[in-house]
């Protein structure tokens, strides 16, 4: 059984919500923006890395998620903590994957950890760390099919700024 009226009366789902839509609208435009500007795929250095597609559409389902988060249907909100647990699990993988500093991963990390927060105070724990689980195998496809990382020198950079990705 959901356990709504945990989720109703603890104060920090709200604020805990909050924070999420906030940061999902502001990277949602930048995923609008992205086609036009490549702020994204030059700040992360992945040398088309990533489908051009895949910017907009993250960017468009990230406005989406911001607004979804705040209804107040149990099943709709823990649905939208799964879509966040995975996407940003997703760029976890996707940093890793691109050989980017372990570090790189805690910004998506954060949110995977704020998801599984809120889906704690909505559902059992047990079902909470299921659905985590669940979405963690899901990103890791998703990040196999995606994510194609390509040595700098073939999308045309230096060596120089290929041996600035990592430091460690």
């Amino acid at each position: 059984m959901m356990a709504s009226a945990t989720a109703n009366n603890n104060p920090l789902d709200y604020p805990l919500r909050l924070c999420e839509s906030v940061a999902f609208i502001l990277h949602g435009i930048l995923g609008l923006c992205e086609p036009f500007t490549g702020c994204l795929r030059s700040t992360f250095q992945d040398n088309g890395a990533m489908p051009t597609w895949f910017w907009p559409l993250a960017g468009s389902f990230l406005i989406c998620v911001a607004i979804i988060n705040f209804r107040g249907n149990d099943v709709a909100v823990l649905m939208n903590q799964a879509y966040i647990a995975e996407f940003h699990m997703g760029g976890v993988l996707y940093h890793n994957s691109l050989g980017h500093h372990p570090a790189s991963g805690v910004g998506p990390g954060m949110f995977v950890f704020l998801a599984f927060a809120v889906a704690c105070m909505r559902a059992p724990i047990w079902m909470a760390f299921g659905g985590l689980m669940i979405c963690y195998v899901f990103a890791v496809g998703l990040t196999k099919v995606l994510v194609k990382p390509k040595a700098a020198s073939d999308a045309g950079q230096s060596d120089e700024s290929a041996r600035l990705l990592r430091v460690d």
